[in-house]
């Protein structure tokens, strides 16, 4: 199966040859090659792209003798930014429950590289992805609210890294959210940002208007007032996802 043809040549490259390690080192054991990650959205913004370039690989048992082997094929795409996660076929079954945010995001944005499918019959507990998405949402709460006090405290103006991340991580929960209540998410990011701003009754144009300063790599007149603003959403979200009362 071809790599996205919407990722950059040298990241192209770099999963080529990870993808050929894979198969070659472990023929009878691989089940499934996965693109995973903000490369596997032909959407999203791929600036700096190996900090979004990882693949998911699922075998049958962990091929032990074949490490050696393997991590000799893996070493130039490594050393390259490509991230790894390696998850046996038993594993993937048996965590649906703890790790049921996760697996909702592989299985709705994943690109399928070699194998079969492996999220074709995965069954995720309704319970237990609002349960993940609250817990999501008020782990980033915190982390923003905290980045927020500290910046104060230093006079830090530095903090595109961490709206990004507060931006895209609020993006991938408003998608599994409206998922999980039954709205079809919006696959245009903008639409989505919208949508979700009417579920939980919040002005998004912030979000907006930072994800296209963000896009644009341009300079924040006020990055402590975006961050601010941003906490506004995010408490939002979690209030709303807060009073769900959701059936398994």
């Amino acid at each position: 199966m071809p790599v996205p043809d919407w990722l950059p040549q040298r990241s192209r490259e770099l999963v080529e040859a990870a993808l050929a390690a894979c198969v070659t080192t472990m023929p009878e054991n691989l089940r499934a090659v996965c693109l995973i990650g903000g490369a596997a959205r032909r959407q999203r913004d791929l600036r700096g792209s190996s900090e979004h370039l990882e693949l998911l690989i699922v075998v049958d048992q962990v091929p032990t003798s074949q490490l050696p082997a393997l991590a000799e094929g893996l070493r130039e795409p490594l050393k390259g930014g490509l991230q790894l996660r390696t998850v046996t076929h038993a594993e993937l079954r048996g965590s649906v429950d703890v790790q049921a945010l996760e697996l909702a995001e592989w299985r709705d944005h994943h690109v399928l590289l070699h194998g079969e499918d492996p999220f074709s019959s995965l069954v995720l507990a309704p319970g237990d992805l609002r349960h993940e998405i609250e817990r999501a949402l008020r782990g980033l709460s915190q982390r923003q609210r905290n980045r927020l006090l500290w910046c104060m405290a230093t006079e830090q103006r530095r903090l595109d890294v961490v709206l990004r991340e507060g931006v895209d991580l609020l993006l991938n929960l408003a998608h599994h959210t409206l998922s999980l209540v039954g709205s079809a998410p919006e696959q245009d990011d903008v639409a989505l940002i919208g949508q979700f701003g009417a579920w939980i009754g919040a002005d998004m144009s912030v979000v907006e208007a930072l994800r296209q300063r963000l896009m644009a790599g341009q300079a924040g007149e006020d990055p402590l007032a975006e961050l601010s603003q941003l906490s506004v959403v995010i408490e939002a979200a979690c209030g709303r996802v807060d009073g769900l009362r959701i059936a398994d």
